[in-house]
């Protein structure tokens, strides 16, 4: 904040000065740290002031006799003995202070204490580390600032009301923060300049999600988790953050990261976290890649895992590997992105000037993995993620070539790094994911920004796909709330770029004089453009699955050509991709060039839906490949979502015969949800004949996981399922539980039916090559059965439903073991007969009786696989939900 116009800029109650220099050569000085002359001439500079004590001391003194407590303004003998105190107050250190560069106000250093022992809901209980104090003379902090108290206050009403007290603006956080994070704590902070570790994260609320309250009155602008300047100058303190290992995972976590899956946007179970509520995370993210990847044998537990890594031959030849000239180049890059984030996040201020860099001390950097461990990210990436979206070229990954384009390249093969380590079970890769990750998110929308003609280029199109997968199975809320929000943008971009209209038939005729190479160029150009499409219609398709929203795509837009063949698009050259043209097309010189353009060899996923509706899909396309299979779902899902929405507001209260229009409404919405069922059983047989001939294709095993999912939303309402896990309107009776039961889940065995086969195809996916939201799903199926299964608690429900014995109908039914064609299935689904069990992974049996072990028995599943951020707080959701909903907390509903 500048100072008040006539007012006398003090530190800590004295005037500051001209600088030595500028006193010497007779010249004005703006008084900053260094000042202008001084860094254009790249002299030393320190700040001088007048001997003269100003009237802000006697101001500061006075308001700190405003509210009881340890004074403002203490003396160095008084804080040579670190306090503890409650939440709601803070120490300010002021054996330090310096003036930041540009800023003249009085700044007081903070140093803050955090009672550790103040009980905190929703948070790890921990002791405070045993040196909670930084000495100021050691790490002089340049971030924390707090201007003289009286000018503080007058910064307008919008911030602070008149009726607020000093004492409210220094509440404090009620869950604590330390650097308990590695086996031996991390400095988080440089030697040779001062930066606040984690400093915006000072910022951070209780855990309470309904009555903690914002330490910085109600600025909505932060909820951007990007902090402004303003915010850093008005509140910022000095923290430090805890990383925990949770008795539930192996892999440390931050504790704020931990803290905010409360407010995630999805697997909403428990009672939520609001976003006014949520502890910050993105410069931790930063600021633990920036200091991690500078720390000694960082990666060597990579390289140890790595050596521990079996290869197959075509993940060894899926990357070419990284030349000495690339990496630096990669290294320069990075580094500039790194520090726009990281002077985004702190504000620009003293760490990272704007106007550049006042001493070579001041420059902060960063070290990549070794060479080999990048290549193993970017093949952890081809082998994990490009299945799923295929565009990788060939099927091989080129960094050289790649960064010798222009930044958005090489934003998409940092991008790809990120994502190779997000399926590493590794904590050294969780980090530097997510430092990447936001690091990357910044630039990227920084360099569309600069260049508005980015918005239509495919790299940078296909960075922001790359991010939105990223971010929105990250596992941190924040990047799950920007991915959520910024595909919308993205998807538009692509929109307006032109990429969705017709085009013409991109297949050569053989008597063109073009050469068969810029033939080739031209159809890769035009094919990279079309799968990009697809590829965004795929996550658009998954993302409202797992959000519960409409797909933002319609069908009637989707009017470009579908990928070709995977055998053209694997081609390594002009010659295979002829020779593939000739088998796929039957090509040859003497063909009518008139019949390569017909529409019919190139459809569009409109014209492949319209097929599919008509039952003209064998006569007209033939047979249909399994990303084909899995572009239909988007329309099905985008159907089914709709009708789900309608069905929702109709109430279950009986309506009399002068409301029958409503009657007919719903009877009317009822009949089509069954023909969207219908169209769905016929995708499953086209699916089914093409999986009995290729039973170990992975697409085809991720495209049935999503055909379950989608059914279930035809037989359950997922939502009216998170409300009654969260206890929304539920007043603990009998009735009331038989009530919601029949609101979420409408065909019970059904629902049981395709839990239990989503549940079989996760487990026959391999840990390392399973998709992005293979927990969520998981999730998913879990709480459909814990839903049915808390409904039996009504000895009514049990009465009512309970097989009859006679028929001999208790023999067990595995419902994750079984296929749908199995008879004991069949005859489940049919008749009732059999009870359905879970089978663990040591073969014993789980009831579906018990809601308690069927939440076990998916977070046991998913501890199996691949560790991941976003598994791990699932896996934490389920058990809260356990102990939430447990026989000695929940206790006999009133009948």
């Amino acid at each position: 904040m500048e100072p008040l116009p006539g007012g006398v800029p003090t530190i800590a109650g004295r005037t500051p000065i001209a600088c030595q220099n500028c006193a010497n050569a007779k010249t004005g000085c703006d008084k900053r740290v260094p000042c202008s002359r001084c860094a254009e001439k790249n002299l030393p500079c320190a700040a001088r002031f007048a001997r003269r004590s100003s009237k802000a001391a006697v101001r500061a003194a006075q308001a700190g006799a405003a509210f009881p407590g340890p004074p403002l303004v203490q003396s160095p003998q008084q804080m040579q003995q670190p306090q503890t105190v409650n939440p709601s107050f803070m120490e300010i250190d002021q054996t330090s202070t310096k003036v930041e560069a540009g800023k003249s106000p009085t700044v007081v250093e903070a140093v803050i204490t955090v009672d550790s022992h103040a009980p905190s809901e929703g948070s790890p209980k921990r002791s405070s580390p045993p040196h909670s104090h930084v000495s100021p003379t050691e790490f002089p902090s340049p971030h924390t600032r707090m201007e003289s108290l009286d000018e503080f206050m007058q910064i307008g009403s919008e911030f602070v009301g008149p009726e607020s007290s000093y004492q409210d603006l220094l509440v404090w956080p009620e869950y604590s923060m330390d650097l308990g994070m590695y086996p031996s704590t991390m400095p988080l902070t440089r030697t040779d300049m001062s930066m606040p570790a984690f400093a915006e994260l000072s910022d951070m609320s209780g855990s309470e999600p309904m009555t903690a309250s914002s330490s910085r009155g109600s600025i909505h602008t932060r909820g951007t988790s990007i902090m402004s300047s303003s915010d850093f100058d008005n509140g910022m303190k000095s923290a430090e953050l805890t990383i925990t290992v949770p008795t539930d995972s192996p892999i440390p976590d931050f504790e704020v990261v931990i803290v905010a899956e409360g407010a995630w946007n999805l697997a909403r179970c428990n009672p939520p976290m609001y976003t006014g509520t949520c502890p910050r995370t993105a410069i931790v993210h930063l600021e633990c890649l920036e200091q991690k990847s500078k720390e000694e044998g960082t990666w060597s537990s990579l390289e140890k895992y790595l050596d521990q890594t079996d290869w197959d031959a075509s993940d060894l030849a899926s990357v070419v590997p990284l030349t000495s000239r690339t990496r630096d180049k990669m290294l320069a890059i990075t580094q500039s992105f790194l520090h726009k984030a990281l002077e985004i996040h702190r504000g620009g201020i003293n760490g990272y000037p704007k106007a550049g860099y006042a001493s070579p001390g001041d420059f902060n950097f960063i070290v990549l993995p070794p060479s080999r461990i990048l290549e193993y990210f970017l093949r952890s990436y081809v082998r994990s993620l490009s299945v799923y979206y295929p565009l990788v070229m060939a099927g091989c990954v080129d960094p050289n070539e790649m960064l010798q384009n222009n930044q958005a390249s090489t934003l998409l093969v940092l991008l790809m790094i990120a994502q190779g380590a997000a399926a590493m079970p590794m904590a050294e890769a969780r980090y530097l994911s997510a430092g990447l990750t936001e690091t990357c998110r910044i630039s990227l929308f920084d360099i569309v920004e600069k260049d508005v003609e980015l918005s239509a280029d495919p790299i940078a199109l296909r960075c922001a796909l790359l991010f939105i997968v990223l971010g929105a199975w990250s596992g941190d809320k924040w990047l799950m709330d920007i991915a959520m929000g910024q595909r919308g943008m993205y998807m538009s971009m692509l929109k307006h770029a032109g990429m969705l209209e017709p085009q013409q038939s991109m297949i050569p005729a053989f008597n063109s004089s073009t050469s068969t190479e810029l033939q080739w160029r031209s159809w890769l150009q035009r094919e990279s453009q079309n799968r990009l499409v697809h590829n965004y219609v795929m996550l658009d398709q998954e993302l409202s699955l797992f959000h519960d929203t409409a797909p933002l795509f319609a069908i009637t837009e989707l009017r470009c050509p579908l990928p070709g063949p995977e055998v053209l698009w694997m081609a390594s050259n002009a010659e295979q991709w002829l020779a593939g043209i000739q088998s796929v097309y039957g090509c040859t010189a003497n063909v009518n060039p008139q019949l390569l353009t017909a529409p019919s060899l190139t459809p569009s996923l409109y014209d492949l839906f319209q097929d599919f509706l008509h039952d003209s899909l064998p006569r007209r396309q033939g047979n249909l490949s399994p990303q084909q299979l899995r572009l239909i779902l988007h329309p099905l899902q985008s159907l089914l979502c709709h009708l789900r929405q309608m069905l929702s507001c109709f109430s279950d209260v009986p309506f009399s015969r002068l409301n029958g229009a409503r009657t007919v409404t719903k009877s009317s919405t009822m009949l089509r949800l069954e023909e969207v069922q219908a169209l769905l059983q016929k995708w499953y047989e086209l699916t089914m004949t093409y999986y009995k001939a290729n039973p170990n294709c992975p697409i085809t095993r991720c495209n049935l996981v999503l055909y379950h999912l989608i059914s279930l939303n035809a037989v359950t309402n997922f939502p009216e399922v998170e409300r009654l896990a969260r206890r929304e309107g539920f007043d603990g009776s009998y009735w009331e539980l038989s009530l919601r039961h029949k609101r979420c889940i409408s065909q019970r065995e059904e629902a049981i039916f395709h839990c239990g086969q989503v549940f079989r195809l996760l487990r026959l996916m391999p840990n390392n090559r399973r998709p992005s939201w293979w927990s969520a799903a998981m999730y998913r199926a879990t709480l459909i059965l814990w839903a049915d299964s808390i409904s039996r608690l009504d000895p009514n429900f049990q009465t009512d439903k309970r097989e009859n014995p006679g028929t001999g109908s208790t023999k067990p039914v595995a419902i994750d073991q079984v296929t749908p064609e199995d008879p004991a299935v069949i005859s489940y689904l049919w008749s009732g007969d059999g009870v359905a069990v879970l089978t663990q992974l040591d073969g014993s049996t789980v009831s579906l009786d018990k809601p308690g072990d069927v939440l076990v028995y998916a977070a046991k599943n998913i501890e199996a696989g691949f560790s991941s951020r976003v598994g791990d707080g699932i896996k934490r959701k389920l058990m809260t939900l356990r102990n939430n909903w447990s026989v000695d907390t929940m206790g006999a509903p009133p009948s």
